[in-house]
């Protein structure tokens, strides 16, 4: 025979039948979640928050003056 006609292994999909593996990446996942949160809503990270919103710079591009004054003009 002058080609190899078989066909070559195919990789299994990883399947989470066993309860070990699933409790393992539940495990993992659960992990990430609790230590995401516990970075973003720590105190350190609101006063960081509060500080970068307060000091941020204000940008104002409208073309009209900003205060309108109560004039009175002669008719």
């Amino acid at each position: 025979m002058l080609y190899n006609c078989e066909r070559a292994p195919r990789l299994l999909p990883m399947s989470f039948d066993s309860p070990v593996i699933l409790a393992a990446v539940g495990l993992i996942v659960l992990v990430a979640l609790v230590s995401f949160a516990a970075h973003f809503f720590s105190p350190e990270t609101k006063l960081e928050r509060r500080r970068r919103r307060n000091n941020y710079r204000v940008v104002s591009k409208a073309k009209r003056p900003i205060a309108t004054l109560n004039v009175r003009t002669k008719k």
